[in-house]
């Protein structure tokens, strides 16, 4: 197969560079965030915001284009074209020089400097040949280089090149959030969608091949681990080391966290405590990871020295080194204002998805009730923490998604697992999550040790007890929404792309989860806002 791909905002992502530049001008705040778009947007509405547009684009393009970064997804699609012997031309709509660049500098080589630069020509890694670069001109001139080179596929983020009248009846992909017209085949708003359009599941020899290209050492199978969370899993059986994990982390355009350098950090601060997996390798390009195989056993039955002993964990974690170098932890809660807000941006998200049955769940169930606990816990919660952050001393080190459904018993001792969210944050989160998270299965009184230990290991925070109360219905209903984050698209494609197997189940996942929403909602109806487990 003859592949074609687009360069700029196709395979080079300049988000990151527009920001970067754009703050040294002074055009946007230091604190600015937002996309390339987003500053286009936001300067065109500016006094000679065009020229000043065109003059950043040439600074970019040009001098700044080694801040550029690869799109996330694209190391492995190119990594697999390799394997599966397909050749890949890349064809550029680009001039020689950038607007208003005093440097004048050649945007062309720029390009290939930084291709050379990420591998791109490297027999080692993704193997295109130079002489299958093409720059053109004008967008004409490259639909005419497209039909010449008698592709199969051509990839682009712009749909305007496939409505030129040179360009080829081929299979068209429009790498985009969204889709003016009709000119294209299919349309992906990431790379791992590409990947699986163009090239298929990936198979158990590609598997290997990766592991291969950042752990040299023989491998002797490959096992996928079904329905995991949002990240795939493999088994991988090495000849000299046993097995480890691979796990595969969620494309960073569906989910930008950094969940593999997270956990990565996390998990080489707290393996002193051997409760962990160690880190054995690890690649940001290809966004993935191995660790230490834990030959342990899911918790079946929990009793209370399980509860103490995960107790005993979070203590240890608390006295790590550096712990206010530690980032925030993902979703972070350090104030009522930024629980109160996360609740609201989750609802607006999913009160614009087309399901009836989730917008009367919506509108009749959960908006009345979060207005009333909202109000609730307003009055309640501590008036010197509803919009101000938690001073640092009072913050802890949290694994956030903490519980025994990510832990393994081996020889009667607990492993933890999965800690893609860890760093700073309230400790009342962490205990609320705890007896909250729809994957425990804990006794009332089981749920009461962990409560009361917790508060004795957080007790030099003086208003740890009254800001709990005030913040417990509200975590409950937090999770009401988290767990009908399937059916936004992103959180459906986190959830294939873990497990392919879900694929034709979507219908009676989303009744499942809707359904325990709303046992959420009526445990807290029914307990009238109150904890009863302290």
């Amino acid at each position: 197969m003859l592949v074609g791909l687009d360069f700029d905002n196709t395979l080079a992502r300049y988000d990151r560079v527009f920001a970067i530049e754009a703050k040294k001008e002074g055009l946007v705040s230091n604190d600015w965030k937002g996309t390339k778009q987003d500053l286009k947007n936001e300067l065109h509405s500016a006094q000679n915001g065009d020229k000043i547009w065109k003059k950043i684009q040439g600074q970019v393009y040009g001098p700044s284009m080694h801040k550029a970064d690869l799109f996330p997804g694209v190391a492995r699609f190119l990594l697999r074209c390799k394997l599966q012997g397909h050749t890949v031309f890349i064809v550029s709509h680009k001039t020689k020089y950038g607007h208003f660049d005093p440097t004048k500098t050649l945007l062309r080589r720029a390009a290939l400097d930084w291709m050379q630069s990420k591998g791109f020509f490297d027999e080692n890694e993704f193997a295109i040949h130079r002489e299958n670069v093409f720059f053109a001109t004008t967008r004409r001139e490259k639909a005419g280089k497209i039909k010449s080179l008698n592709l199969d596929v051509f990839i682009d983020d712009l749909e305007e090149v496939f409505s030129e009248d040179d360009f080829p009846d081929i299979r068209k992909i429009l790498f985009s959030n969204i889709s003016k017209d009709t000119h294209h085949d299919v349309v992906c708003n990431n790379w791992s969608n590409i990947e699986n359009s163009i090239l298929g599941e990936i198979t158990n020899k590609e598997i290997t091949y990766l592991v291969n290209s950042i752990y040299k050492r023989p491998i002797n199978s490959v096992e996928k681990i079904e329905g995991r969370g949002n990240s795939k899993l493999y088994k991988v059986s090495t000849g000299d080391m046993g097995s480890i994990v691979l796990k595969d982390y969620p494309d960073l355009l569906n989910d930008p966290r950094k969940r593999l350098m997270t956990e990565v950090n996390a998990l080489r601060i707290i393996e002193d405590f051997n409760q962990t997996p160690k880190v054995v390798a690890f690649d940001e390009q290809q966004n993935i990871a191995f660790y230490e195989w834990i030959e342990g056993i899911h918790l079946s039955n929990i009793d209370d020295n399980h509860i103490i002993e995960a107790l005993n964990f979070i203590k240890n974690v608390q006295n790590v080194k550096d712990k206010d170098s530690c980032e925030l932890a993902s979703e972070a809660c350090l104030s009522a204002k930024h629980l109160f807000d996360q609740i609201d941006d989750r609802f607006k998200k999913l009160s614009l998805v087309d399901n009836q049955d989730l917008q009367n769940f919506l509108d009749t169930m959960f908006q009345p009730l979060w207005n009333q606990a909202k109000e609730w816990s307003e009055q309640r919660w501590p008036s010197g923490n509803i919009t101000s952050d938690l001073s640092n001393a009072m913050q802890i080190l949290s694994p956030s998604d903490f519980g025994f459904h990510n832990a393994l018993l081996k020889d009667n001792k607990l492993f933890f697992l999965d800690f893609e969210y860890f760093g700073r944050d309230d400790s009342v989160k962490l205990m609320a999550d705890f007896v909250w998270h729809p994957g425990m299965n804990l006794s009332n009184s089981q749920k009461s040790i962990w409560l009361k230990g917790a508060f004795e290991i957080f007790k030099k925070d003086p208003n740890i007890h009254v800001r709990f109360h005030a913040a417990w219905p509200i975590f409950g209903l937090r999770w009401a929404l988290i767990l009908l984050n399937e059916f936004l698209e992103g959180g459906w494609q986190k959830r294939v792309y873990a497990n392919i197997d879900l694929k034709n189940q979507k219908e009676s996942k989303l009744k499942n989860q809707l359904n325990k929403a709303k046992d959420i909602c009526r445990k807290i109806q029914l307990e009238n806002m109150e904890c009863p487990y302290v």
